[in-house]
């Protein structure tokens, strides 16, 4: 749902609730829409591998999945056709430190949902009936992306780039979700979705005081605290390939960047942009269009509390994969040693006002980037904080983090990562 952002009259509260939960309201008279992002801390990084080298990861992808089979006393039936009547558009997934719930709905129906979410987090049925056939989806979700070389490729890349357990794949392993009981799955629910360190963020038509006194009364019974996060192991590292005969290559290159809060993440972030952001970056220009090496290639940049990833990514024929692969570099080595062009500079800060304001234009956006920034960042921001980081970003701090980072050494300690007949990564 969209509408229209006034951002003179949105304001941003962050109250704790009774049961522990964090609660983050934006208001929002100017729109007639409400969403909703409840963040639990736990994910695929609480489930116990199998060995030191499993993605494990059953117990949180099945008890998440079966959140919706049922809560309150309501079968799935039951319950799907009361959230359907309301109008409630909702998704739950499961990541490696998140179990994310979101919904958007009318503003009037605001209360209903919220006492049939309160109802699927704390008083889910679990039904055992459920577990064969939610198995057998997510298998299938599994078995499929042999036909998915790109998502193959990324995963490959997470997996050996990403701190464990946080490298762990949402899809889970095959061999644990074949072995997992349905008394794992209600323990795992029973341990894990508890009120502390949760983060339920609301935005748009919302009163503040009155979503607190509806929670309050609806979690009152809720309590206990998530399990803490598990040690973090350094990376894996090194390269990869895994072997397809296909007509295509697909890689993946990770390569370090700043975490959150620091003071080089937006520059970092507005140099990847120019470097693979779109169709007017480095990338696509020179290494697509101008010398049509591939059909796709894109870099992008995640940053969290416990790393930060930039990502480089292509989609090319066999023959071609090595000059793709030797041509990205030159592109990385050219920008580290040139830095950035004026002009280069004002497109992508012209493109990260666009997408703050299309962002803000969407109460799902905004109340996710509420708990997300939560969650990562420990504090919140306004519409009007994101403005004023864009708007103070100059060129100097691009041009200097791009120089800084993308050096000779910088490039040679890349995470490679490659799918299809042969490697196009050189020993």
């Amino acid at each position: 749902m969209t509408d229209a952002p006034c951002h003179s009259v949105t304001r941003v509260e962050q109250r704790p609730l009774t049961c522990g939960a964090t609660l983050i309201v934006e208001t929002n008279p100017s729109v007639r829409s409400t969403s909703l992002a409840w963040y639990l801390p736990t994910g695929t990084m609480h489930d116990e591998p199998m060995s030191s080298s499993d993605d494990a990861g059953a117990c949180a992808i099945l008890c998440g999945a079966m959140l919706e089979r049922g809560a309150g006393g309501r079968d799935s039936r039951t319950l799907n056709d009361e959230l359907d009547r309301i109008g409630v558009i909702r998704d739950i997934s499961v990541r490696a430190s998140l179990t994310r719930i979101t919904a958007s709905v009318r503003a009037d129906q605001l209360n209903n949902a919220l006492a049939l979410l309160s109802d699927l987090v704390c008083r889910p049925l679990l039904p055992q009936s459920s577990l064969e056939p939610i198995r057998s989806l997510c298998l299938q979700a599994i078995d499929g992306l042999s036909d998915d070389p790109s998502t193959l490729a990324s995963l490959s890349l997470t997996r050996r780039a990403v701190p464990a357990p946080l490298n762990r794949s949402s899809y889970g392993s095959a061999e644990r979700l074949q072995t997992a009981t349905h008394e794992e799955i209600v323990a795992a629910w029973r341990e894990r979705f508890r009120p502390e360190g949760s983060i339920i963020a609301i935005a748009g038509a919302v009163d503040a005081d009155n979503v607190e006194i509806e929670l309050n009364r609806l979690l009152d019974d809720w309590e206990g605290a998530t399990p803490p996060m598990p040690m973090l192991v350094d990376p894996l590292g090194g390269r990869a390939h895994l072997e397809q005969e296909t007509a295509q290559v697909h890689l993946e290159m990770g390569l370090e960047g700043p975490r959150v809060n620091s003071d080089e993440e937006l520059p970092f972030h507005a140099a990847i942009r120019a470097l693979g952001g779109g169709t007017s970056s480095r990338l696509f220009t020179n290494v697509r269009e101008r010398k049509g090496l591939c059909y796709d290639v894109h870099a992008g940049f995640a940053a969290t509390k416990h790393f930060g990833l930039c990502s480089i990514g292509a989609g090319t024929t066999p023959d071609r994969a090595e000059q793709t692969v030797t041509c990205i570099q030159e592109e990385l080595e050219r920008m580290g040693a040139e830095g950035l062009q004026p002009e280069e500079f004002e497109r992508i800060r012209c493109g990260l006002k666009t997408h703050l304001m299309m962002h803000g234009e969407s109460t799902a956006a905004r109340a996710s980037g509420l708990a997300m920034d939560l969650h990562n960042r420990g504090y919140v921001r306004t519409l009007a904080d994101l403005a004023n980081l864009i708007e103070q970003l100059s060129f100097g701090e691009v041009d200097d983090v791009a120089r800084a980072y993308m050096t000779p050494a910088w490039i040679a300690d890349a995470v490679c990562v490659s799918v299809g007949p042969a490697t196009p990564f050189k020993a």
